[in-house]
């Protein structure tokens, strides 16, 4: 894996195949517990509430809280003190934060698994204008991994890579461990091609992740 330059117009990483669909599988993983169908069969399909004649959704019904903490990591309470203004912030915002995020992790999808034509195999390239949704999607796949590795402090990220490997489940976090560490030296690389182009690349969006 290389890093993010900047390229012709662009901002391009290296990735060989094996990375890319590492990569892709944690996006299509991600989506799916977002409530979207797996890109792989059904690249269109997405769960959201009914769009109004305006293009709104809203639920009438209460909306509860993701029973996964991994989702919920996506879709926090808007406030921990009051559970009556949580349940109303996610009733009202929910389905079209989940939809967002379901585009954004279908967009990058598409340009993992289809490349760019015009590009070397090996290039991820990223239009200056879907910087910040490609960095905003790459939180939420770290966001979720950290929830799985049991991220809660400096510390624990730290210390994420001590430790030997012996047991079948210390197979399973390593390999989770180096997808984390893999995205986030990419999300940085982002970051960094994005803050030294003209204007200062995209919009400023990606450091919120919503």
């Amino acid at each position: 894996m290389r890093a993010f330059r900047r390229q012709r117009g662009r901002y391009v990483a290296g990735m060989d195949a094996g990375e890319r669909a590492v990569v892709a599988s944690v996006v299509a993983d991600v989506a799916e517990l977002l409530g979207a169908g797996r890109f792989e069969d059904r690249p269109g399909s997405q769960t959201a509430a009914p769009a109004g004649p305006d293009g709104w959704t809203l639920r009438t019904a209460p909306v509860p809280p993701p029973q996964d903490p991994a989702v919920r990591r996506l879709l926090p309470d808007a406030s921990r003190d009051d559970p009556e203004v949580a349940g109303e912030f996610r009733r009202l915002t929910e389905d079209d934060l989940r939809a967002r995020k379901i585009t954004r992790l279908r967009n990058l999808w598409t340009s993992l698994v289809d490349g760019e034509p015009g590009w070397p195999e090996h290039a991820l390239v990223v239009a200056p204008q879907d910087a910040d949704d490609v960095a905003a999607a790459i939180t939420d796949l770290r966001l979720v991994l950290g929830e799985r590795l049991e991220l809660r402090t400096d510390a624990d990220s730290e210390a994420l890579y001590d430790g030997p490997v012996s047991e079948p489940e210390d197979d399973v976090r390593a390999y989770l461990a180096s997808v984390y560490g893999a995205l986030s030296w990419l999300q940085e690389s982002l970051l960094a091609v994005m803050l030294a182009a003209p204007h200062g690349g995209g919009g400023g969006r990606a450091r919120s992740g919503g």
